[in-house]
């Protein structure tokens, strides 16, 4: 006589077991989201067409959408062309009668993307949630490398190579929410000072915080000067001494920065909270070869986590 089988998951046992819960924030419907968001930011700086005489068989929003797919879930250009054509719901929110080749989508990279025009993309990405009501207050700067060959820094100690440049990000971040306000590629190992300038320049024309907070690799007067001329902001930067006794040169930067870190110093690792995760989900490697292409690379990751948030 067969035994009833015991239902392991009956409130009524005297110890039942709990039923594994979803993990939130996975699946396709978080694909499908980020697919819904990265076509209305890019309608906003792209046409649909780049020439009136095109087939007009994919509008470049939808391809740089599928770019974005791509990099976030570190597939090559025949993978997401692979995800796309297994996931009708994909298709159906990009707008997709029939999926583009792998060829579409590596000469639509060369030919239209830029890092200045993904950077235009996060400040529309950023818009859209100050449109919802976003406000930012504080703003942390921060720099990474990406490094352009996948194999590890172990590898590369006992085979006796040096290790060559890599792709350098500087990013600002807004603090609390965590969001992406701007981005500037460059070649490393260089000072963060060299891309400052311009990533401050970039996050002046979106935002109006009433902090910047960077660590000591951003000290100089200018920067300070900078937050106090153009947002009217506080600004907390580390000093580095600047003379062998270990003083530190004076000014009004200086003053306002001051020796004691403020309280809310430690949201600045917001922005390293940002590139973890960017580097968790979009992968910390580059597989491109010729420089424009990992400056693309790169930028297309932190447009693609930026999305993701």
């Amino acid at each position: 006589m067969s035994q009833p089988q015991l239902d392991l998951f009956d409130p009524n046992l005297t110890h039942p077991i709990k039923k594994p819960r979803a993990r939130r924030g996975r699946g396709p419907n978080l694909l499908v989201e980020m697919m819904r968001i990265a076509l209305i930011v890019c309608r906003r700086q792209l046409n649909d067409y780049s020439c009136p005489k095109s087939k007009q068989t994919y509008t470049q929003p939808q391809l740089l959408a599928c770019l974005v797919l791509k990099t976030c879930q570190k597939l090559t250009y025949r993978g997401v062309i692979d995800l796309l054509e297994a996931s009708a719901e994909l298709r159906e929110v990009l707008g997709l009668e029939q999926v583009p080749a792998y060829q579409t989508l590596q000469e639509f990279s060369k030919r239209v993307l830029t890092p200045k025009l993904l950077d235009t993309l996060v400040g529309e990405v950023l818009a859209l949630l100050q449109e919802k009501g976003l406000i930012v207050e504080k703003v942390a700067m921060d720099s990474t490398g990406v490094e352009t060959s996948s194999a590890s820094a172990h590898f590369v100690s006992r085979a006796k190579r040096k290790r060559g440049g890599y792709v350098k990000l500087s990013l600002a971040v807004a603090c609390t929410s965590i969001v992406l306000v701007g981005l500037v590629t460059s070649v490393g190992p260089c000072n963060d000072l060299c891309e400052a300038g311009e990533l401050l320049w970039r996050a002046s024309s979106r935002v109006r915080p009433g902090w910047l907070l960077a660590d000591s690799g951003y000290d100089a007067e200018w920067v300070h000067a900078f937050a106090r001329t153009a947002w009217d902001a506080r600004s907390h930067i580390p000093p580095v001494p600047k003379t062998k006794d270990g003083s530190i040169k004076s000014g009004p930067g200086r003053i306002r920065s001051g020796h004691v870190k403020p309280y809310l110093y430690g949201e600045r690792w917001h922005a390293e909270s940002f590139i973890s995760g960017m580097k968790r989900t979009c992968g910390s490697t580059l597989g491109a070869r010729s420089q424009p292409a990992l400056m693309i690379e790169a930028s297309l990751k932190a447009l693609a986590y930026a999305i993701r948030r």
